[in-house]
């Protein structure tokens, strides 16, 4: 539709979209990735076995988890370390493992039902039970 003598408009195509309001709306924050805290899981969960793994690798050795049967050697004043009994280290073996011993009951009972016994080796807290290793001399 056309009229004389004033400025011409187009007919308006489609929808006219209504007046905003108020100050414009920043756009939405993009959402946090899923696989971004996936893979930091992953990453985190991996890094926890891997540190577990170290742990038990370094500590299976010690002589608080030597049982009867195994061979020991002794490594630096009051700690034996675990070694195969075929390697020339291996001068003491376990002949009985007695549990829930004060230091003191180990110096003075704890081994006294094994006569093959040789040596005592007890670990634990000061002042606490612990576990008691009687050992016998391998001859090597």
């Amino acid at each position: 539709m056309t009229y004389a003598g004033g400025p011409q408009f187009p007919e308006p195509t489609g929808p006219v979209p209504p007046p905003q309001a108020g100050p414009p709306q920043p756009p939405a924050a993009p959402k946090k990735s899923k696989r971004r805290q996936k893979i930091v899981l992953t990453v985190f969960l991996i890094l926890v076995a891997a540190v577990l793994a170290l742990v038990w690798v370094a500590t299976r050795s010690n002589g608080e988890n030597a049982q009867v049967g195994n061979c020991v050697t002794e490594s630096g004043e009051n700690y034996v370390k675990i070694v195969d009994c075929g390697t020339p280290e291996a001068t003491l073996k376990v002949v009985a493992r007695v549990e829930d011993k004060t230091q003191i009951e180990a110096q003075i009972s704890a081994c006294t039902p094994y006569p093959d016994a040789d040596q005592v080796f007890w670990e634990g807290k000061e002042g606490e039970t612990g576990v008691v290793l009687c050992l016998a001399k391998t001859g090597k």
